[in-house]
């Protein structure tokens, strides 16, 4: 007899049963076929949990890798001590300590011109002449009228000697009752009268003599000459050129003679920068027409009044003149009008505390959030800054893997370092590159990965 218990096939042994077993062999096959089809159930439930579970990790790891914070690659240096010199910048001309611009002082036609442009001249050398026939015949007039002048007070010199000789014999006979009173006056007047008439020749005579000297001065102004040992560094007027002199007018400028042996940078400082200019400060100053030479110099002079550019635009600027001296420049053929830019150190300071000048921003605040950020790193630093909770700049160093804001106080820079007054100790890492993520991109523990292989990160 069979009996189905439970989808399950038991095998009994009865009586019906029959000798040939036939039966008996069904039921072993069965049962064969429920131990496969058990053992594939529980390979496929097997399959799916493994399936099941690498695919929970699969997404386990991306969710964890989608929300991890990729790392912002910089560029880190190690707070150190340095030498920082303050300094101001600005740009100029080279000039001559003393350039003359030499004019004529009487107008009239160039008939020589011995010196061409770069000659050396000497204090006195005739360097052009100006065509004196004008002059020589003025002086000739002038002299003719002197001697006739000159003549005419030695007439009057003679009338006046015979008049005076007269009036002594009217005394010696007005004296003895030998000649009348009205006879006398005569005599008295007639004296009176040559003198008067010598005193008037005499001064027509000195007056021909000054304007005879006035010519002749004249005369010798048609030689113009060097007023100083120097070069000629500009000739501006050409042979049978017509100038007009400075008796009257503001005269044609000729050339330019200059002492070369000395020069001077003339630049323009910004009126924030001036202030920290002083008399004897050191300049190096590069010249563009010798890129591979710096030359030394001193302030000699500062200008206390200003010139102005573009003024009413909003290119106007305000800069005051600053003269340097160069040192020595050597054999170096500088010349007047060359562009320069002179590098003024202001101050230095050997050994103090410096970061680098990529590593400090003072970055404006986007929204209110990183405002609060701000203000509880400073909260947590109060006292730091000699009772000033307002950091006048920040930098990043990097700890354990993030950045961290720290506010500093700074002092003079230059071009590479920052003078840290106060915020740090020595020895921080701090962050320095790129400048974007300096500038713009970094924030209070932000994780960092520091490549200081060279390679710029852009």
């Amino acid at each position: 007899m069979a009996i189905q218990t439970k989808g399950r096939i038991d095998v009994a042994t009865t009586s019906s049963t029959g000798s040939n077993g036939s039966v008996p062999q069904r039921s072993a096959m069965e049962a064969n076929l429920e131990r496969a089809h058990r053992r594939r159930a529980r390979r496929t439930r097997t399959l799916w949990i493994v399936l099941s579970s690498f695919v929970v990790l699969i997404l386990v790891l991306v969710l964890a890798f989608a929300g991890k914070e990729k790392p912002l690659v910089v560029q880190t240096e190690i707070v150190g001590r340095h030498t920082v010199t303050e300094v101001v910048q600005a740009t100029g001309k080279i000039q001559p300590e003393v350039m003359v611009k030499v004019s004529p002082q009487v107008p009239g036609e160039i008939i020589q011109l011995p010196f061409k442009e770069g000659a050396h001249v000497k204090k006195g050398d005739l360097i052009a002449k100006i065509k004196p026939d004008v002059f020589q015949e003025q002086y000739d007039a002038a002299e003719a009228s002197y001697n006739s002048s000159k003549a005419q007070a030695e007439q009057q010199k003679a009338a006046m000697i015979q008049a005076q000789a007269d009036l002594n014999r009217g005394n010696l006979l007005k004296a003895q009752h030998l000649m009348s009173q009205q006879d006398y006056d005569a005599a008295k007047a007639k004296y009176d009268a040559s003198v008067a008439g010598f005193n008037a020749a005499n001064y027509a005579a000195n007056a021909a003599a000054s304007q005879m000297r006035q010519l002749q001065q004249s005369l010798d102004w048609t030689n113009v000459r060097s007023p100083m040992d120097g070069t000629i560094t500009s000739l501006i007027s050409q042979l049978g050129e017509r100038v007009v002199g400075t008796s009257q007018f503001a005269g044609t400028e000729m050339m330019d003679i200059s002492d070369l042996t000395v020069m001077n940078a003339m630049v323009d400082v910004d009126e924030n920068d001036v202030v920290n200019v002083k008399l004897g400060d050191p300049v190096k100053i590069s010249v563009d027409a010798f890129p591979d030479t710096i030359f030394t110099g001193t302030v000699i002079e500062i200008a206390n009044s200003a010139t102005q550019t573009g003024t009413g635009t909003s290119d106007q600027s305000t800069n005051f003149t600053v003269k340097v001296r160069l040192d020595n420049f050597g054999t170096a053929d500088l010349r007047p009008g060359m562009s320069c830019t002179a590098r003024i150190e202001t101050q230095s300071k050997p050994n103090v505390l410096a970061v680098p000048l990529m590593a400090v921003t003072r970055r404006e605040n986007e929204d209110q959030r990183a405002a609060d950020s701000l203000r509880q790193i400073r909260e947590a630093n109060r006292g730091t800054f000699h009772g000033d909770d307002e950091a006048s700049a920040i930098v990043f160093i990097v700890k354990n893997g993030k950045a961290k804001e720290v506010p500093i106080e700074t002092g003079i820079s230059d071009n590479a370092y920052v003078e840290v007054l106060d915020g740090l100790k020595g020895g921080e890492e701090v962050i320095k590159g790129n400048f974007r993520a300096v500038s713009k991109e970094l924030e209070d523990g932000m994780a960092v990965h520091v490549d200081n292989s060279g390679k710029v990160q852009e």
